[in-house]
Protein backbone atom coordinates (compact mmCIF):
# COMPACT_ATOMS: atom_id res chain seq x y z
CA UNK A 1 0.00 0.00 0.00
CA UNK A 2 0.72 3.32 -0.92
CA UNK A 3 -0.04 4.37 2.79
CA UNK A 4 2.68 2.52 4.57
CA UNK A 5 5.35 4.34 2.17
CA UNK A 6 4.35 8.10 3.21
CA UNK A 7 8.07 8.43 4.71
CA UNK A 8 10.42 7.55 1.61
CA UNK A 9 8.19 8.43 -1.37
CA UNK A 10 8.66 11.06 -4.14
CA UNK A 11 12.26 12.28 -3.20
CA UNK A 12 13.08 15.18 -5.23
CA UNK A 13 16.20 17.60 -6.16
CA UNK A 14 14.62 20.44 -4.64
CA UNK A 15 16.64 22.11 -1.57
CA UNK A 16 14.64 24.11 0.97
CA UNK A 17 14.48 27.30 1.54
CA UNK A 18 12.77 29.76 4.41
CA UNK A 19 12.85 33.51 4.56
CA UNK A 20 13.69 34.66 8.20
CA UNK A 21 11.02 34.34 11.44
CA UNK A 22 12.66 38.01 12.38
CA UNK A 23 11.45 39.25 8.85
CA UNK A 24 8.03 38.19 9.23
CA UNK A 25 7.79 38.89 13.17
CA UNK A 26 8.74 42.45 11.79
CA UNK A 27 5.79 42.31 8.83
CA UNK A 28 3.45 41.57 11.68
CA UNK A 29 4.17 44.16 13.52
CA UNK A 30 3.76 46.28 10.63
CA UNK A 31 0.42 44.48 9.61
CA UNK A 32 -0.60 45.65 13.82
CA UNK A 33 0.45 49.00 13.25
CA UNK A 34 -1.19 49.56 9.77
CA UNK A 35 -4.18 48.11 11.74
CA UNK A 36 -4.13 50.84 14.52
CA UNK A 37 -3.90 53.61 12.11
CA UNK A 38 -6.73 51.87 10.16
CA UNK A 39 -9.18 51.81 13.09
CA UNK A 40 -7.91 55.53 14.03
CA UNK A 41 -9.51 56.30 10.62
CA UNK A 42 -12.73 54.90 11.14
CA UNK A 43 -13.06 56.13 14.77
CA UNK A 44 -12.76 59.91 12.97
CA UNK A 45 -14.39 59.50 10.17
CA UNK A 46 -17.40 58.24 12.36
CA UNK A 47 -17.09 61.56 14.19
CA UNK A 48 -16.60 63.62 10.98
CA UNK A 49 -20.63 61.69 9.79
CA UNK A 50 -22.33 62.30 12.71
CA UNK A 51 -21.60 58.76 14.68
CA UNK A 52 -19.09 57.77 17.30
CA UNK A 53 -17.96 54.17 16.08
CA UNK A 54 -17.62 51.42 19.78
CA UNK A 55 -13.83 52.24 21.26
CA UNK A 56 -14.53 49.33 22.80
CA UNK A 57 -15.17 47.31 20.07
CA UNK A 58 -12.04 48.37 18.44
CA UNK A 59 -9.77 47.91 21.27
CA UNK A 60 -11.39 44.24 21.04
CA UNK A 61 -10.56 44.10 17.74
CA UNK A 62 -6.89 45.44 18.26
CA UNK A 63 -6.48 43.40 21.44
CA UNK A 64 -7.34 39.79 19.30
CA UNK A 65 -4.12 40.46 17.36
CA UNK A 66 -2.13 39.84 20.43
CA UNK A 67 -2.86 36.23 20.34
CA UNK A 68 -1.71 35.74 16.58
CA UNK A 69 1.80 37.00 18.09
CA UNK A 70 1.35 34.38 20.94
CA UNK A 71 0.71 31.35 17.99
CA UNK A 72 3.87 33.37 16.13
CA UNK A 73 5.81 32.93 18.82
CA UNK A 74 4.68 29.04 19.89
CA UNK A 75 5.49 27.76 16.62
CA UNK A 76 8.84 29.25 15.93
CA UNK A 77 9.58 28.85 19.90
CA UNK A 78 8.09 25.74 21.42
CA UNK A 79 7.04 23.72 18.52
CA UNK A 80 10.50 24.80 16.54
CA UNK A 81 9.11 25.05 13.31
CA UNK A 82 11.33 25.35 10.35
CA UNK A 83 8.65 25.54 7.33
CA UNK A 84 7.80 28.64 5.06
CA UNK A 85 5.94 31.28 7.17
CA UNK A 86 4.57 33.59 4.35
CA UNK A 87 1.52 31.07 4.53
CA UNK A 88 0.86 32.35 8.12
CA UNK A 89 2.10 36.40 6.95
CA UNK A 90 0.01 36.46 4.14
CA UNK A 91 -3.02 34.92 6.39
CA UNK A 92 -2.45 37.12 9.17
CA UNK A 93 -2.94 40.11 7.06
CA UNK A 94 -5.87 39.20 5.37
CA UNK A 95 -7.35 38.41 8.76
CA UNK A 96 -6.68 42.15 9.86
CA UNK A 97 -7.98 43.80 6.83
CA UNK A 98 -11.36 41.95 7.17
CA UNK A 99 -11.24 42.88 10.98
CA UNK A 100 -10.81 46.44 9.85
CA UNK A 101 -13.71 46.37 7.33
CA UNK A 102 -16.02 44.64 9.94
CA UNK A 103 -15.42 47.24 12.47
CA UNK A 104 -15.89 50.62 9.84
CA UNK A 105 -19.42 48.63 8.31
CA UNK A 106 -20.96 47.59 11.88
CA UNK A 107 -20.18 50.94 13.41
CA UNK A 108 -22.17 52.47 10.75
CA UNK A 109 -25.62 53.58 12.52
CA UNK A 110 -26.94 53.14 8.42
CA UNK A 111 -25.43 49.62 8.14
CA UNK A 112 -27.27 47.78 11.05
CA UNK A 113 -30.76 49.72 10.55
CA UNK A 114 -33.78 48.45 8.32
CA UNK A 115 -36.41 50.39 7.30
CA UNK A 116 -37.38 54.11 8.48
CA UNK A 117 -34.04 53.77 10.93
CA UNK A 118 -32.22 53.16 7.97
CA UNK A 119 -33.42 56.53 6.37
CA UNK A 120 -32.91 58.48 9.63
CA UNK A 121 -29.34 57.25 9.80
CA UNK A 122 -28.61 58.56 6.86
CA UNK A 123 -30.20 61.63 6.70
CA UNK A 124 -28.47 62.43 9.87
CA UNK A 125 -24.85 61.55 8.06
CA UNK A 126 -25.91 63.75 5.54
CA UNK A 127 -27.12 66.64 7.51
CA UNK A 128 -23.82 66.62 9.45
CA UNK A 129 -21.79 66.77 6.56
CA UNK A 130 -23.47 69.67 5.35
CA UNK A 131 -23.14 71.47 8.39
CA UNK A 132 -19.05 70.62 8.44
CA UNK A 133 -18.92 71.90 4.86
CA UNK A 134 -20.88 75.21 5.80
CA UNK A 135 -18.92 75.87 9.14
CA UNK A 136 -15.22 75.10 7.36
CA UNK A 137 -15.83 76.73 3.80
CA UNK A 138 -17.89 79.28 4.01
CA UNK A 139 -17.05 82.66 4.94
CA UNK A 140 -18.33 84.87 7.65
CA UNK A 141 -20.37 86.64 5.16
CA UNK A 142 -22.11 83.58 3.72
CA UNK A 143 -22.55 82.70 7.73
CA UNK A 144 -24.05 85.23 8.42
CA UNK A 145 -26.58 85.40 5.39
CA UNK A 146 -27.86 82.07 6.35
CA UNK A 147 -28.17 81.74 9.82
CA UNK A 148 -27.84 85.39 11.01
CA UNK A 149 -24.53 85.79 12.21
CA UNK A 150 -21.02 84.65 11.52
CA UNK A 151 -21.04 81.97 15.03
CA UNK A 152 -24.57 80.72 14.27
CA UNK A 153 -23.83 77.45 12.48
CA UNK A 154 -25.93 74.72 14.27
CA UNK A 155 -23.87 72.46 16.18
CA UNK A 156 -26.56 69.99 15.73
CA UNK A 157 -27.70 67.64 12.50
CA UNK A 158 -31.63 68.95 14.19
CA UNK A 159 -32.66 65.57 12.65
CA UNK A 160 -33.59 62.84 15.30
CA UNK A 161 -30.92 60.33 15.34
CA UNK A 162 -31.32 56.36 15.31
CA UNK A 163 -30.10 54.83 19.15
CA UNK A 164 -26.95 53.59 18.52
CA UNK A 165 -26.18 50.61 21.31
CA UNK A 166 -23.55 51.52 23.46
CA UNK A 167 -21.28 48.28 24.16
CA UNK A 168 -19.71 47.63 27.35
CA UNK A 169 -17.12 45.34 28.70
CA UNK A 170 -19.32 42.22 29.49
CA UNK A 171 -20.78 42.56 25.91
CA UNK A 172 -17.10 42.15 24.32
CA UNK A 173 -16.70 39.50 26.73
CA UNK A 174 -19.57 37.59 26.26
CA UNK A 175 -19.19 38.21 22.24
CA UNK A 176 -19.44 34.90 19.76
CA UNK A 177 -17.56 37.71 17.40
CA UNK A 178 -14.64 37.76 20.73
CA UNK A 179 -14.28 34.08 20.45
CA UNK A 180 -14.40 33.19 16.87
CA UNK A 181 -10.90 34.17 15.70
CA UNK A 182 -9.36 32.53 19.18
CA UNK A 183 -11.11 29.57 17.69
CA UNK A 184 -9.73 29.40 14.94
CA UNK A 185 -6.29 30.28 15.85
CA UNK A 186 -6.52 27.61 18.63
CA UNK A 187 -7.69 25.24 15.57
CA UNK A 188 -5.07 26.41 13.80
CA UNK A 189 -2.81 25.26 16.22
CA UNK A 190 -4.75 21.79 16.91
CA UNK A 191 -4.53 21.04 13.26
CA UNK A 192 -0.34 21.69 12.90
CA UNK A 193 -0.11 19.56 16.19
CA UNK A 194 -1.86 16.73 14.93
CA UNK A 195 -0.56 16.60 10.89
CA UNK A 196 3.02 17.68 11.70
CA UNK A 197 2.86 13.53 13.13
CA UNK A 198 3.13 10.87 10.29
CA UNK A 199 0.76 8.47 12.62
CA UNK A 200 -2.05 11.03 11.87
CA UNK A 201 -0.96 10.99 8.34
CA UNK A 202 -1.47 7.53 7.67
CA UNK A 203 -4.41 6.76 9.75
CA UNK A 204 -6.39 9.56 7.45
CA UNK A 205 -4.50 7.86 4.31
CA UNK A 206 -5.34 4.39 5.59
CA UNK A 207 -9.32 4.74 6.40
CA UNK A 208 -9.75 7.48 3.84
CA UNK A 209 -13.10 6.05 2.12
CA UNK A 210 -14.25 5.03 5.74
CA UNK A 211 -14.06 8.86 6.29
CA UNK A 212 -15.83 9.86 3.07
CA UNK A 213 -18.85 7.75 3.86
CA UNK A 214 -18.95 8.65 7.70
CA UNK A 215 -18.65 12.32 6.91
CA UNK A 216 -21.20 11.91 4.02
CA UNK A 217 -23.68 10.57 6.89
CA UNK A 218 -24.38 13.69 8.91
CA UNK A 219 -23.34 16.09 6.02
CA UNK A 220 -26.45 14.76 4.15
CA UNK A 221 -28.62 15.19 7.24
CA UNK A 222 -28.03 18.91 7.50
CA UNK A 223 -28.33 19.24 4.16
CA UNK A 224 -32.38 18.10 4.21
CA UNK A 225 -32.87 20.16 7.56
CA UNK A 226 -30.80 23.09 6.12
CA UNK A 227 -33.03 26.14 4.72
CA UNK A 228 -31.79 27.95 1.55
CA UNK A 229 -28.64 26.47 1.92
CA UNK A 230 -28.17 27.58 5.58
CA UNK A 231 -28.64 25.89 9.40
CA UNK A 232 -27.64 26.95 12.88
CA UNK A 233 -28.46 31.14 11.76
CA UNK A 234 -26.02 31.23 8.53
CA UNK A 235 -23.45 28.70 8.93
CA UNK A 236 -23.09 26.32 5.48
CA UNK A 237 -23.13 23.03 5.98
CA UNK A 238 -19.79 22.81 3.11
CA UNK A 239 -17.75 24.67 5.84
CA UNK A 240 -17.85 21.89 8.23
CA UNK A 241 -16.93 18.54 5.86
CA UNK A 242 -14.51 20.49 3.62
CA UNK A 243 -11.31 19.56 5.19
CA UNK A 244 -12.63 15.41 5.58
CA UNK A 245 -13.59 15.36 1.91
CA UNK A 246 -10.12 16.38 1.19
CA UNK A 247 -8.49 14.00 3.17
CA UNK A 248 -10.76 11.42 1.85
CA UNK A 249 -10.13 12.12 -1.41
CA UNK A 250 -6.59 12.81 -1.23
CA UNK A 251 -5.77 9.34 0.93
CA UNK A 252 -7.74 7.10 -1.93
CA UNK A 253 -5.65 8.64 -4.62
CA UNK A 254 -2.64 8.64 -3.23
CA UNK A 255 -3.55 4.95 -2.81
CA UNK A 256 -4.38 3.84 -6.20
CA UNK A 257 -3.46 7.25 -8.38
CA UNK A 258 0.04 4.46 -9.58
CA UNK A 259 -3.13 2.17 -11.40
CA UNK A 260 -4.78 5.21 -13.16
CA UNK A 261 -1.94 6.09 -14.84
CA UNK A 262 -2.14 2.74 -16.54
CA UNK A 263 -4.53 4.51 -19.44
CA UNK A 264 -6.23 3.08 -22.34
CA UNK A 265 -7.37 5.72 -25.27
CA UNK A 266 -6.65 8.35 -22.06
CA UNK A 267 -8.92 6.30 -19.56
CA UNK A 268 -8.10 4.81 -16.63
CA UNK A 269 -9.74 1.06 -15.48
CA UNK A 270 -12.76 1.32 -14.22
CA UNK A 271 -12.32 -0.88 -11.21
CA UNK A 272 -9.92 2.30 -9.69
CA UNK A 273 -11.86 5.25 -11.45
CA UNK A 274 -15.37 4.48 -9.98
CA UNK A 275 -14.71 5.63 -6.49
CA UNK A 276 -13.28 8.69 -7.28
CA UNK A 277 -16.77 9.19 -9.48
CA UNK A 278 -18.45 8.70 -6.03
CA UNK A 279 -16.17 11.02 -4.36
CA UNK A 280 -16.25 13.59 -6.78
CA UNK A 281 -20.38 13.14 -6.89
CA UNK A 282 -20.51 13.86 -3.47
CA UNK A 283 -20.04 17.64 -3.52
CA UNK A 284 -22.52 17.98 -6.54
CA UNK A 285 -25.42 16.33 -5.34
CA UNK A 286 -26.76 17.90 -2.25
CA UNK A 287 -26.31 20.85 -4.71
CA UNK A 288 -29.58 20.60 -6.03
CA UNK A 289 -31.14 20.37 -2.37
CA UNK A 290 -28.78 23.54 -1.45
CA UNK A 291 -29.07 25.64 -4.70
CA UNK A 292 -25.39 26.13 -3.82
CA UNK A 293 -23.77 26.73 -7.38
CA UNK A 294 -20.75 28.49 -5.70
CA UNK A 295 -19.57 25.92 -3.55
CA UNK A 296 -20.20 22.74 -5.82
CA UNK A 297 -17.96 24.96 -8.49
CA UNK A 298 -14.98 24.96 -5.98
CA UNK A 299 -15.22 21.63 -4.47
CA UNK A 300 -15.49 20.19 -7.95
CA UNK A 301 -11.97 22.14 -9.29
CA UNK A 302 -10.28 20.98 -6.14
CA UNK A 303 -10.82 17.69 -7.20
CA UNK A 304 -10.24 17.94 -10.87
CA UNK A 305 -7.20 19.21 -9.96
CA UNK A 306 -5.72 16.47 -7.24
CA UNK A 307 -6.89 14.23 -9.92
CA UNK A 308 -4.56 15.86 -12.77
CA UNK A 309 -1.67 16.42 -10.34
CA UNK A 310 -1.56 12.70 -9.34
CA UNK A 311 -2.30 11.14 -12.58
CA UNK A 312 -0.43 13.70 -14.81
CA UNK A 313 -1.90 12.85 -18.02
CA UNK A 314 -2.66 15.10 -20.80
CA UNK A 315 -5.46 12.70 -22.07
CA UNK A 316 -6.99 13.00 -19.33
CA UNK A 317 -6.67 16.54 -18.67
CA UNK A 318 -8.25 17.51 -21.40
CA UNK A 319 -11.26 15.37 -20.10
CA UNK A 320 -11.24 17.10 -17.02
CA UNK A 321 -11.46 20.36 -18.53
CA UNK A 322 -13.65 19.56 -21.16
CA UNK A 323 -15.97 18.18 -18.60
CA UNK A 324 -15.41 21.60 -16.40
CA UNK A 325 -16.63 23.28 -19.75
CA UNK A 326 -19.55 21.19 -20.18
CA UNK A 327 -21.04 21.43 -17.03
CA UNK A 328 -20.54 25.25 -16.64
CA UNK A 329 -22.08 25.43 -20.82
CA UNK A 330 -24.65 23.40 -19.82
CA UNK A 331 -25.81 25.67 -16.40
CA UNK A 332 -25.14 28.61 -18.45
CA UNK A 333 -27.41 27.37 -21.33
CA UNK A 334 -30.27 26.22 -19.25
CA UNK A 335 -30.87 30.02 -17.94
CA UNK A 336 -31.58 30.87 -21.54
CA UNK A 337 -34.25 28.69 -21.28
CA UNK A 338 -37.70 29.11 -19.71
CA UNK A 339 -38.35 25.60 -17.88
CA UNK A 340 -36.70 24.44 -15.02
CA UNK A 341 -35.29 20.18 -15.92
CA UNK A 342 -34.80 19.64 -12.12
CA UNK A 343 -32.19 22.71 -11.99
CA UNK A 344 -32.17 25.03 -8.65
CA UNK A 345 -34.06 28.39 -9.90
CA UNK A 346 -31.34 30.66 -7.62
CA UNK A 347 -28.93 29.31 -10.94
CA UNK A 348 -30.77 30.58 -13.11
CA UNK A 349 -31.32 33.50 -11.31
CA UNK A 350 -27.25 33.56 -11.12
CA UNK A 351 -26.90 33.35 -14.68
CA UNK A 352 -29.26 35.59 -16.04
CA UNK A 353 -28.34 38.13 -13.77
CA UNK A 354 -24.76 37.67 -14.79
CA UNK A 355 -25.35 38.47 -18.20
CA UNK A 356 -28.06 40.75 -17.75
CA UNK A 357 -27.37 42.78 -14.27
CA UNK A 358 -29.52 45.57 -16.13
CA UNK A 359 -32.19 43.91 -17.88
CA UNK A 360 -35.48 42.61 -15.92
CA UNK A 361 -36.39 39.40 -16.91
CA UNK A 362 -40.18 38.90 -18.14
CA UNK A 363 -42.71 38.73 -15.22
CA UNK A 364 -44.23 35.18 -15.60
CA UNK A 365 -40.60 33.69 -16.28
CA UNK A 366 -40.95 31.16 -13.86
CA UNK A 367 -38.24 31.35 -11.65
CA UNK A 368 -38.12 35.25 -10.95
CA UNK A 369 -42.34 35.20 -10.55
CA UNK A 370 -42.11 33.82 -7.00
CA UNK A 371 -39.60 36.53 -6.30
CA UNK A 372 -41.77 39.12 -8.43
CA UNK A 373 -45.29 38.10 -6.34
CA UNK A 374 -43.25 38.40 -2.56
CA UNK A 375 -42.01 41.80 -4.08
CA UNK A 376 -45.52 43.18 -4.62
CA UNK A 377 -46.97 42.18 -1.88
CA UNK A 378 -43.88 43.43 0.50
CA UNK A 379 -44.62 46.86 -1.05
CA UNK A 380 -48.65 46.16 -1.14
CA UNK A 381 -48.69 46.42 -4.73
CA UNK A 382 -50.44 44.73 -7.87
CA UNK A 383 -49.43 44.19 -11.52
CA UNK A 384 -52.73 45.48 -13.56
CA UNK A 385 -52.46 43.47 -17.18
CA UNK A 386 -54.63 46.46 -18.54
CA UNK A 387 -51.54 49.06 -18.21
CA UNK A 388 -48.36 47.14 -19.45
CA UNK A 389 -46.39 50.74 -18.79
CA UNK A 390 -47.28 50.15 -15.30
CA UNK A 391 -46.13 46.32 -14.79
CA UNK A 392 -43.24 46.88 -16.80
CA UNK A 393 -41.81 49.98 -14.34
CA UNK A 394 -42.87 47.68 -11.44
CA UNK A 395 -41.07 44.57 -12.69
CA UNK A 396 -37.91 46.81 -13.64
CA UNK A 397 -38.17 48.47 -9.54
CA UNK A 398 -38.17 44.65 -8.40
CA UNK A 399 -35.71 43.58 -10.04
CA UNK A 400 -33.46 46.56 -9.59
CA UNK A 401 -33.86 46.02 -5.38
CA UNK A 402 -33.20 41.89 -6.24
CA UNK A 403 -29.50 42.96 -7.83
CA UNK A 404 -29.55 45.79 -5.43
CA UNK A 405 -26.37 43.41 -3.94
CA UNK A 406 -24.47 43.71 -7.17
CA UNK A 407 -25.28 47.01 -9.02
CA UNK A 408 -24.31 49.08 -5.90
CA UNK A 409 -21.44 46.95 -5.61
CA UNK A 410 -20.39 47.45 -8.76
CA UNK A 411 -21.03 51.62 -8.08
CA UNK A 412 -19.33 51.39 -5.02
CA UNK A 413 -16.07 49.68 -7.02
CA UNK A 414 -16.09 52.39 -9.43
CA UNK A 415 -16.21 55.15 -7.05
CA UNK A 416 -13.09 54.11 -5.31
CA UNK A 417 -10.47 55.28 -7.76
CA UNK A 418 -7.28 54.43 -7.20
CA UNK A 419 -6.81 55.29 -3.73
CA UNK A 420 -10.27 54.94 -2.64
CA UNK A 421 -12.75 57.95 -0.74
CA UNK A 422 -10.57 56.85 2.46
CA UNK A 423 -11.98 54.12 5.51
CA UNK A 424 -14.97 55.24 6.80
CA UNK A 425 -15.84 58.01 3.95
CA UNK A 426 -17.20 55.75 1.70
CA UNK A 427 -21.10 54.61 1.12
CA UNK A 428 -20.16 50.33 1.17
CA UNK A 429 -23.06 50.20 3.87
CA UNK A 430 -25.39 50.96 1.10
CA UNK A 431 -24.16 47.23 0.08
CA UNK A 432 -26.73 44.61 1.86
CA UNK A 433 -24.55 42.04 3.96
CA UNK A 434 -20.87 43.96 2.08
CA UNK A 435 -19.68 42.77 5.12
CA UNK A 436 -19.36 38.80 4.13
CA UNK A 437 -20.31 38.05 0.35
CA UNK A 438 -19.16 41.53 -0.71
CA UNK A 439 -16.43 42.66 1.60
CA UNK A 440 -14.44 42.98 -1.56
CA UNK A 441 -16.44 45.95 -3.28
CA UNK A 442 -16.30 47.41 0.37
CA UNK A 443 -12.76 47.18 0.57
CA UNK A 444 -12.36 48.31 -2.69
CA UNK A 445 -14.72 51.53 -2.79
CA UNK A 446 -12.30 52.86 0.52
CA UNK A 447 -9.55 51.89 -0.17
CA UNK A 448 -9.36 51.97 -3.83
CA UNK A 449 -7.11 50.09 -6.84
CA UNK A 450 -4.21 50.42 -4.08
CA UNK A 451 -5.89 48.16 -1.38
CA UNK A 452 -7.38 45.73 -3.83
CA UNK A 453 -4.49 44.72 -5.28
CA UNK A 454 -3.17 44.96 -1.58
CA UNK A 455 -5.76 41.71 -1.03
CA UNK A 456 -4.87 40.48 -4.18
CA UNK A 457 -1.01 40.09 -3.65
CA UNK A 458 -1.38 38.40 -0.34
CA UNK A 459 -4.04 36.31 -1.60
CA UNK A 460 -1.61 35.17 -4.34
CA UNK A 461 1.41 35.06 -1.75
CA UNK A 462 -0.60 32.16 0.10
CA UNK A 463 -1.71 30.19 -3.34
CA UNK A 464 2.07 30.43 -4.65
CA UNK A 465 3.70 29.32 -1.09
CA UNK A 466 0.90 26.81 -1.00
CA UNK A 467 1.85 25.18 -4.30
CA UNK A 468 5.77 25.44 -2.84
CA UNK A 469 4.75 23.48 0.19
CA UNK A 470 2.71 20.61 -1.96
CA UNK A 471 5.53 20.32 -4.88
CA UNK A 472 8.15 20.05 -1.99
CA UNK A 473 6.53 17.27 -0.40
CA UNK A 474 8.04 14.21 0.01
CA UNK A 475 5.06 11.64 -0.52
CA UNK A 476 2.06 11.31 -2.42
CA UNK A 477 -0.81 12.15 0.27
CA UNK A 478 0.43 15.19 1.65
CA UNK A 479 1.25 16.60 -1.73
CA UNK A 480 -1.91 16.23 -2.39
CA UNK A 481 -3.29 17.33 0.98
CA UNK A 482 -1.37 20.61 0.20
CA UNK A 483 -2.36 21.01 -2.93
CA UNK A 484 -5.53 20.82 -2.27
CA UNK A 485 -5.75 23.05 0.85
CA UNK A 486 -4.30 25.85 -1.34
CA UNK A 487 -6.77 25.16 -4.29
CA UNK A 488 -9.50 25.76 -1.43
CA UNK A 489 -8.45 28.86 -0.79
CA UNK A 490 -7.47 29.87 -4.44
CA UNK A 491 -10.71 29.20 -5.95
CA UNK A 492 -12.80 30.19 -3.39
CA UNK A 493 -10.95 33.63 -3.71
CA UNK A 494 -11.32 33.78 -7.82
CA UNK A 495 -15.14 32.65 -7.04
CA UNK A 496 -15.72 35.79 -4.69
CA UNK A 497 -13.76 38.26 -6.53
CA UNK A 498 -15.07 37.06 -9.80
CA UNK A 499 -18.55 37.24 -8.80
CA UNK A 500 -17.89 40.78 -7.04
CA UNK A 501 -16.32 42.05 -10.53
CA UNK A 502 -19.00 40.42 -12.65
CA UNK A 503 -16.47 38.44 -14.44
CA UNK A 504 -18.23 35.40 -12.89
CA UNK A 505 -21.91 34.97 -11.88
CA UNK A 506 -22.30 36.00 -8.21
CA UNK A 507 -22.18 32.50 -6.29
CA UNK A 508 -22.18 33.93 -2.63
CA UNK A 509 -19.75 32.63 -0.83
CA UNK A 510 -16.94 34.01 1.21
CA UNK A 511 -13.79 35.54 0.74
CA UNK A 512 -11.49 33.52 2.80
CA UNK A 513 -9.45 35.02 6.10
CA UNK A 514 -11.37 38.30 5.19
CA UNK A 515 -15.54 37.92 5.12
CA UNK A 516 -17.31 37.97 8.02
CA UNK A 517 -18.31 34.63 8.88
CA UNK A 518 -17.95 31.89 12.21
CA UNK A 519 -17.26 28.62 10.19
CA UNK A 520 -15.54 29.90 7.38
CA UNK A 521 -12.74 31.30 9.50
CA UNK A 522 -12.71 28.67 11.46
CA UNK A 523 -12.24 26.23 8.55
CA UNK A 524 -9.96 28.23 6.71
CA UNK A 525 -7.11 29.00 10.17
CA UNK A 526 -7.58 24.79 10.59
CA UNK A 527 -6.40 24.48 6.51
CA UNK A 528 -3.63 27.23 7.36
CA UNK A 529 -2.55 24.91 10.38
CA UNK A 530 -2.22 21.77 8.41
CA UNK A 531 -0.25 23.37 5.79
CA UNK A 532 2.12 24.78 7.92
CA UNK A 533 2.54 21.08 9.53
CA UNK A 534 3.23 19.93 5.91
CA UNK A 535 5.71 22.31 5.11
CA UNK A 536 7.18 21.68 8.98
CA UNK A 537 7.04 18.10 7.76
CA UNK A 538 8.92 19.18 4.25
CA UNK A 539 11.61 21.69 6.16
CA UNK A 540 12.39 18.09 8.52
CA UNK A 541 13.10 15.64 5.55
CA UNK A 542 15.26 17.66 3.44
CA UNK A 543 18.64 19.97 4.16
CA UNK A 544 18.77 23.65 4.95
CA UNK A 545 20.06 25.37 2.01
CA UNK A 546 23.39 27.37 3.45
CA UNK A 547 25.56 29.83 1.74
CA UNK A 548 28.75 28.88 0.92
CA UNK A 549 31.64 30.78 2.74
CA UNK A 550 33.88 33.11 0.69
CA UNK A 551 37.49 32.53 0.68
CA UNK A 552 40.44 35.12 -0.16
CA UNK A 553 43.32 33.18 -1.46
CA UNK A 554 46.09 33.15 -0.03
CA UNK A 555 49.23 35.27 -1.99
Amino acid sequence: MEATKLRFGLRSGLRFTRTSPSLHLLMLIVIFGAALVGYAAVLWSGEIRGYAPSKIVAARDLALLVPVLAAFFWLTRRQRYRGEMIVLTAAIFLFAVGQLMQFRLFSDPEYGARGGARAKAREAKAQTVRLLNVETGYDDEKKTFMFGSSTGVPKTQGIEKPPVYEYTLKDILTSVNTYIPIAGLFMMGICFWLFKSDKTLLWFQKHAMILGLATLIPFAIIVLISREGKFLGQTTPWEGVKILFLLSFAGMLADTYRHLRRTRWGLPPARYFFPFVVIAAMPVLPFFELSDFGQMLVFFGVYVMLYVVAVRRKAQLVYAVALVALLFGVFFGASQVTTGFGVPGRVYFRFYQWVHTWEAPPPDTWWWKRDLERYLQVKKLTLDPNNPQEARQRNNEAWADKVLQESQGLFGINAGGTIGRGLGLGFPETVPISDSDFIYAALAEETGLAGSLAILIALCALVFAGTTISIAATDMFTKLLAAGLTAFTGFQAIVNMGGVLRVLPMTGITLPFVSHGGWSLITSFAMLGILLAISHRNAAARPVEKKMPQFVPVR
